[in-house]
């Protein structure tokens, strides 16, 4: 019994050394990684400073629900919610929180692989192999950037032990009632945290994965479960486990497909975009040989699809080893599951290569709902890791008969230590990392912006384009120098995230289509902006149309920063910080008091409008869906209006608008109101370029009154004459009622765990 606990803890050892050894600088607990995507980066761009935001919301005692900081205000309601995630970024540094998270990921991704090819027969060392193999598989390698999907996706295996002991067939630790209870239960929670993390793609992976797995184990072991009815109990109990664990993600869920009918994806997608960017056949080779096809960490790769997406190296010992493990124990019912799910996720990850992804989107609930079939490699990675420990367990049997046992286990301990070499020099290139106090310094741009005004907001023309160029002069992220350049320019989001500094636009997985309309986003960057600036890189200049500076100001950019000066004074330059220009927008303001409104009827009627020579925002504001005759003065009926506000008219950049006819100021807000001081001369409208999103209402000195959204994607509010308090209010859609869910469902799963603990301990006494 000693001996075998001391082999266990040794061997577990060695799994928590091979995880964590291709990312040994994260142990500092002050290093980060700044992984690129081309045209922005999903982790210094995205998750890092979205994590960041709502950690330090938690800390101030704020819900986590909105925020202006980013794409001049933006939902976080339907954002990640993971208790550990949420633990982490709300306690801790930054770059110790994001190196914590990942530890622990990386750790629950290696035991939890350790623990299911135990289940599936392998020995210590074999399951050793799954571990080191499944945690530094080139998925995680890949997806360290997508902290979402990491989260989610490392309890796969977790999960699947679960479920396995729940339906364990027999044996010495062949688990009485309460105790499959209490793995019910431990199911549910483990699926409850995969959903809150925040990636309904790789929870409904799993969820495939989990109902295919049970189906198998409930008919494989029908002899030894017992009948029909017992069985069809313990998958009705499973079932139920994972319902409640699917309705405890209802806080993330709900808000996420609220934010979803308001976006440019509203609509049904269709074949074509779910299987966009799909996976490139040719890279089968790289489970054998990661970088025959070239390695995008140095800008190499020449395939047609996305490295990152594709590439799924586990080591070439694991891959052979699950191949002689497959042929050798293909008759053993686990094996053969195993070898049946990563067979058909690898086609799956083929997608339109092959009819069986086409069949699958056409007959399985929801698979339409999204895209990047090569998602289902990470199903892959698992069945690979399973398999190579089977085949380590079987290769060390078979040598035992051609040499002595401890021969053997040098051999098979040699090669669990060689696939942690392979991985150590292949996998750690995929993610750069630098000091964290360095990278998340402010550059002196922060000094030079805040300097300049007390509520900036900034906007940076063509950031996804820069994004590319950069990643060519870094060849790719072989030098992080360009990248340390690039923060100058406050990009989405850093600025943001990190130093308080919010942007106009931003980088979002998800966003209103009308803010797209106006700023673009990574999938449609077209825009109303867009042609208003380019960058010439001939000529090293910024060049403006313009109607540029008008519509900055209207929505309240106070500051555009450049990597060039511009090629002429449309702008006052504020000063110059390291490799970045930054000019001051004239009349910029978030709120101001227009009086006079028009009706536009449709977006690309305010666009022209917007664009015309003779629209002024100080004016006149354009509301859409406006269904009131008597709610102040028309445009074509407010030339007396017109004239009495066409005296003079002075503008800050920090948030207040004064102007003969009238003023309005931004006195507080938080992430659920805004409080606008205004006096108003006469009958008009308020105008707050924050962008429109359904779930803000608004009151004038107490009374309700309407918002509409305004000049293409902000707010606007009638205000009558005279000052007021006006207070703007945001309850998320979705958010209270899936919050409610949320606890009421983790409330009934940590009852159902407790309950069965506690049966189950007095059992066994």
């Amino acid at each position: 019994m000693r001996d075998r606990i001391r082999d266990d803890l040794a061997a577990r050892a060695f799994v928590t050394l091979g995880a964590l050894l291709p990312y040994w600088r994260l142990l500092s607990f002050g290093a980060v990684y700044v992984t690129d995507d081309f045209f922005a980066s999903d982790i210094f761009n995205g998750e890092l400073p979205g994590r960041v935001l709502v950690g330090r919301l938690i800390r101030q005692g704020q819900a986590p629900v909105w925020t202006s900081q980013l794409c001049s205000g933006v939902p976080l309601a339907g954002s990640a919610a993971d208790p550990i995630g949420l633990a982490a970024f709300s306690l801790l540094p930054p770059a110790a929180a994001l190196d914590l998270f990942v530890i622990v990921l990386l750790l629950v991704a290696a035991h939890g692989a350790y623990a299911l090819a135990r289940r599936f027969g392998a020995n210590r060392s074999g399951a050793v192999l799954a571990g080191v193999a499944f945690a530094g598989s080139g998925y995680v390698a890949c997806q360290l950037k997508h902290l979402a999907i990491l989260s989610t996706v490392v309890w796969l295996p977790v999960g699947l032990t679960l479920i396995d002991r729940t339906l364990d067939a027999g044996g010495p630790d062949h688990p009485a009632g309460a105790r499959r209870a209490l793995f019910m239960a431990a199911f549910g929670l483990v699926f409850a945290e995969q959903v809150l993390s925040g990636f309904p793609q790789s929870a409904y992976i799993c969820a495939l994965v989990y109902g295919s797995f049970a189906l198998f184990r409930a008919i494989a072991g029908r002899h030894q479960i017992g009948p029909l009815p017992r069985r069809l109990a313990l998958l009705g109990g499973l079932g139920v486990a994972a319902v409640a664990g699917a309705a405890a993600g209802a806080v993330v869920l709900l808000p996420l497909f609220e934010l979803g009918s308001v976006s440019d994806r509203a609509e049904a997608l269709g074949w074509a975009w779910s299987t966009r960017l799909a996976y490139s056949p040719a890279n089968v080779l790289t489970f054998l040989a990661p970088y025959i096809n070239g390695d995008i960490s140095n800008d190499t790769y020449r395939g047609p699809s996305l490295f990152w997406e594709d590439y799924g190296y586990v080591g070439v010992a694991t891959v052979l080893l699950a191949i002689y493990g497959a042929v050798r124990e293909r008759r053993q019912p686990g094996v053969a599951f195993a070898i049946a799910m990563t067979v058909v996720a690898y086609l799956f990850v083929l997608g339109p290569a092959t009819p069986l992804f086409r069949a699958a989107y056409l007959a399985i609930p929801g698979m339409n709902r999204f895209r990047f079939p090569t998602r289902f490699l990470i199903v892959v990675e698992l069945g690979l890791a399973l398999l190579g420990a089977v085949g380590l367990t079987r290769l060390g049997a078979d040598l035992e008969r051609w040499t002595s046992p401890s021969r053997a286990r040098l051999i098979t301990i040699a090669i669990c230590v060689g696939t942690v070499v392979d991985l150590l020099i292949n996998q750690p290139r995929q993610n750069p990392m630098v000091s964290g106090k360095e990278w998340l310094a402010a550059p002196r741009t922060v000094d030079v912006v805040r300097a300049d005004g007390s509520q900036p907001r900034t906007f940076t023309p063509h950031h996804r384009d820069l994004h590319r160029r950069t990643f060519q002069r870094a060849r790719g992220w072989t030098n992080t120098d360009p990248y340390f350049e690039l923060r100058d320019l406050l990009e989405p989001n850093a600025g943001s995230g990190f130093w308080n500094v919010p942007s106009v636009d931003c980088y979002a997985g998800i966003s209103a289509r009308w803010h797209v309309d106006v700023w673009g986003d990574h999938n449609r960057e077209r825009s109303l902006v867009s042609p208003l600036a380019s960058l010439d890189y001939e000529a090293r200049v910024l060049r403006v149309a313009p109607a540029l500076a008008k519509v900055l100001s209207m929505y309240g950019v106070s500051h555009l920063l450049s990597p060039f000066p511009q090629h002429e004074s449309a702008f006052d330059i504020a000063g110059r910080a390291d490799h970045a220009y930054i000019y001051r927008v004239d009349g910029a303001a978030r709120v101001r008091f227009v009086p006079a409104a028009r009706h536009v009827k449709t977006d690309a009627e305010a666009v022209a409008r917007v664009l015309d020579a003779g629209f002024d925002p100080d004016r006149e504001i354009l509301l859409h869906e406006f269904h009131g005759a008597a709610v102040g003065p028309s445009t074509d009926q407010a030339a007396d209006a017109r004239s009495a506000s066409s005296g003079s008219t002075a503008l800050t950049a920090g948030g207040s608008t004064t102007v003969t006819a009238g003023t309005a100021t931004v006195t507080s807000e938080d992430s659920q109101e805004l409080v606008i001081a205004a006096e108003a001369p006469q009958d008009g409208f308020l105008l707050l370029a924050d962008t429109f999103y359904p779930g803000w209402t608004a009151r004038v000195d107490g009374r309700p009154t309407t918002v509409y959204r305004a000049n293409i994607s902000v707010r606007g509010i009638q205000i009558p004459r005279g000052r007021h308090d006006v207070r703007f209010t945001y309850e998320a859609p979705g958010y209270a009622r899936g919050l409610r869910i949320t606890l009421l469902a983790v409330s009934v799963l940590l009852l159902w765990t407790g309950g069965a603990a506690y049966v189950d301990r007095s059992r066994r006494r």
